[in-house]
């Protein structure tokens, strides 16, 4: 047998002690390898114990799974998945019964209803058993938890299909979050069936299983690659009890987290760990002369594009699973690297019965799908035309279809973000800052290039106005960086909204909060570019804001040097060609700054 036996186990918290995936991990079988992720669902829904449903129902699932396959020698069939979803539903419908009273929800269709949810997603695959570097993997799963095949020559493969209720492909789902049309649950739906799926893969390479922490909130599906490449190729350790790939995985994780992440990984069909680096260093090289990075503020069209390019292989195995399952009596749905007609034929079937259901699904998401974007072009239109109650009523429609609609969620707090700029009452406009806000906290992280930007430059300044002096700071930070990053792409820096504005918003927030050194240091730099790109009429004010900031972090020699360029600018330049105002703030400072330098020296 030609394995390595190098697996990797990363498990991060968003919040410590908090956290509701869980996974499984099982190699102790003769013929198979047995791996798995789950993702509890519903956030801090209901629970009992001081845990929530999500973490309860994940990690019972995650039990049940592994005891449950002992008997099948770690081996997924057509037949044993659903006895193992009927076990999984019934234990969680007994805890649920026993330990948590019974309520109604007026939220249909969302996860309000159910108790205990959790996705789920297994794969069994078949340890080698020759020189034959081929591999079988049985899967099972329901939700949007992944099974992949990490290729050396075709990169990232999608192994598995999402249950959603409107369907996405990879890059869709990272700018939208559609909610789920399954998923295991104490209150199961009688028609939801765990999927299960055979593919051969005929060369060496990584399976992976996945909760959607792990890729859902990278900017194109090819940066979730480069990051497993690259920490493979930047790690140390040439045997496996001291290679560090899962630290450094850990790490980049640690840094980037926006959700719970559980990732479990299998190398299959390599010698050693220095073989399985040589046949990825070629991989990362055409990734990285073939995709943009960072891609963070591509514009969309560009990241399509690039899309179209990686998806032919990314989804390469996709066409070959089936939407509604068979029944258990049925022949398991195969897919090979290079399929026969006969099998993917016979991956096609499913009874008449089924095929119903799948059809009625798909018009009526098809039906949602035109609802949705009608109502949003007509909530966009009141927005411009500031008819803001009816653009909201519009917004509230769709999100009645669609409570996670990110382009929803996002149109909503601009709308209430402009209603709280024109509200004169002190507590309602408050309250409207509050919604803008949560409308954009979850959301946010979803949205890319221009709009990305304005959103925490928008979340800055309701942030200051609500007088959460360190989120003020931290979106403002997030919104300098972003465009820092940027910088090369966008044009017209004079023409951003109210930057003076801005600036000083986030200078009087800084002032008011503990860590002020690594903000500072970006809104810094931001303003040394502004000053690089501004025509000299311009200069001024963003030296001014230099000068600002090195004084609140004590560094008066750089205050001083930096608020002297300001008014030598002021000095050279005619009335005309600046704002009065500003120089006289700038006059002031320059002799508070004058006096604590020479008074310090």
């Amino acid at each position: 047998m030609i394995m390595t036996k190098l697996n990797l186990v990363v498990n991060i918290e968003v919040a410590e002690d908090k956290g509701e995936d869980a996974n499984l991990f099982d190699r102790d079988f003769r013929e198979n390898i047995l791996m798995g992720v789950f993702d509890g669902l519903g956030g801090r829904s209901a629970g009992y114990d001081g845990k929530t449903g999500g973490r309860i129902a994940s990690e019972v699932a995650s039990q049940l799974s592994k005891k449950f396959f002992k008997q099948w020698n770690g081996k997924i069939t057509p037949e044993n998945v659903i006895l193992l979803q009927q076990e999984i539903c019934r234990s969680l419908k007994i805890l649920a019964d026993t330990n948590m009273s019974r309520t109604s929800s007026r939220l249909k269709g969302s996860l309000m209803e159910h108790k205990l949810c959790t996705t789920i997603a297994l794969a069994s695959i078949l340890k080698q058993q020759g020189q034959e570097k081929i591999f079988e993997a049985d899967l099972a799963w329901m939700g949007d938890s992944r099974i992949y095949f990490l290729s050396p020559t075709k990169g990232l493969q999608q192994l598995t299909k999402d249950d959603l209720v409107t369907p996405k492909d990879a890059l869709e789902m990272l700018r939208q979050d559609p909610p789920m049309s399954q998923f295991l649950t104490a209150d199961l739906n009688p028609r939801w069936q765990i999927h299960y799926q055979r593919h051969i893969i005929e060369e060496p390479g990584c399976f992976l299983a996945c909760t959607d922490g792990c890729f859902q909130y990278f900017s194109a599906p090819w940066e979730f690659e480069k990051l497993l490449v690259e920490t493979l190729l930047q790690s140390i350790g040439d045997k496996i009890t001291d290679n560090n790939w899962d630290k450094l995985l850990s790490q980049k994780y640690t840094q980037i987290k926006q959700d719970d992440v559980s990732l479990v990984l299998s190398v299959v069909g390599f010698y050693n760990i220095k073989e399985l680096k040589n046949y990825y260093r070629q991989r990362l090289q055409y990734l990285q002369e073939n995709f943009i990075s960072p891609t963070a503020n591509t514009p969309y069209e560009d990241l399509q594009n690039l899309w179209e390019k990686y998806r032919i292989n990314y989804e390469h195995y996709l066409p070959f699973i089936q939407d509604i399952q068979p029944t258990a009596n049925s022949q398991p749905p195969v897919s090979e690297a290079k399929p026969s007609p006969a099998s993917s034929t016979s991956s096609s079937l499913s009874t008449n019965k089924f095929q119903e259901i799948t059809q009625s699904s798909k018009d009526k998401a098809t039906a949602n799908a035109e609802k949705i974007k009608i109502w949003l072009d007509r909530a966009n239109s009141c927005y411009d035309n500031n008819q803001l109650k009816e653009a909201q009523d519009w917004c509230s429609q769709v999100l009645e279809i669609d409570p996670h609609h990110s382009e929803c969620k996002y149109l909503l707090g601009l709308i209430y973000t402009k209603s709280a700029f024109l509200e004169i009452d002190c507590c309602q406009k408050e309250a409207l800052f509050k919604k803008a806000a949560l409308s954009w906290e979850n959301e946010v992280i979803k949205i890319y290039g221009k709009t990305l930007i304005d959103s925490y430059l928008n979340l800055g300044s309701i942030y200051y106005n609500l007088s959460e002096w360190q989120k003020a700071v931290d979106s403002y930070r997030k919104y300098f960086k972003l465009l820092l990053e940027a910088k090369e792409k966008l044009h017209d820096w004079e023409k951003f909204h109210d930057w003076e504005e801005h600036l000083e918003a986030f200078v009087t927030s800084l002032n008011l909060i503990s860590n002020k050194y690594e903000p500072s240091n970006v809104a810094i730099q931001f303003c040394q570019c502004l000053a690089n790109l501004f025509a000299v009429g311009k200069k001024a004010y963003p030296y001014y804001f230099m000068a600002l900031l090195h004084e609140i972090r004590g560094e008066l020699s750089a205050a001083f040097n930096n608020i002297q360029i300001a008014m030598n600018i002021y000095d050279r330049l005619h009335s005309t060609e600046f704002n009065y105002e500003s120089r006289l703030k700038a006059q002031q400072k320059y002799r508070e700054i004058q006096n604590k330098y020479y008074y310090s020296r």
